[in-house]
């Protein structure tokens, strides 16, 4: 893999996130209402409204800025922060359809830039050699 096509997949890992928000923006209201009421009431309550998120918002922007430019703190922080934005802290999720779409992208983008940043030749230009 190029330092190119690395830094392609973080765009396009940027685009589904972006993507991600817009889709439950758009269509969470579309949902049935048992299910859109659900989801209203967990918007309020979930972790990413406390000072957690604005943390964790602030760490992931900073670690794709440094995968980005290659620095080595950039692949461990972002290979941290992929596995706990993934896991279910707030307990059972509803996604509108084109939401989980986006988001499922989002996951395998963020697994194939974790496993091109420790295991591919672009693994040396953050400062090392590919596992």
């Amino acid at each position: 893999m190029t330092p190119l096509r690395f830094r392609l997949m973080i765009a396009a890992y940027l685009v589904a996130v972006v993507l991600a928000i817009t889709g439950h923006i758009v269509t969470a209201s579309d949902l049935p209402a048992p299910l859109w009421e659900f989801v209203r009431v967990a918007d309020g309550s979930t972790w990413m409204t406390t000072w957690v998120g604005v943390l964790y918002l602030v760490s992931a922007t900073a670690s794709t800025i440094g995968l980005l430019l290659f620095k080595a703190w950039a692949r461990r922080l972002f290979t941290i922060l992929a596995v706990l934005g993934a896991m279910p802290w707030d307990g059972p999720v509803v996604y509108p359809p084109l939401e989980y779409l986006f988001v499922n992208l989002e996951f395998i983008l963020a697994g194939a830039i974790i496993a091109a940043a420790h295991w591919s030749p672009v693994g040396t230009f953050f400062g090392g050699k590919p596992k």
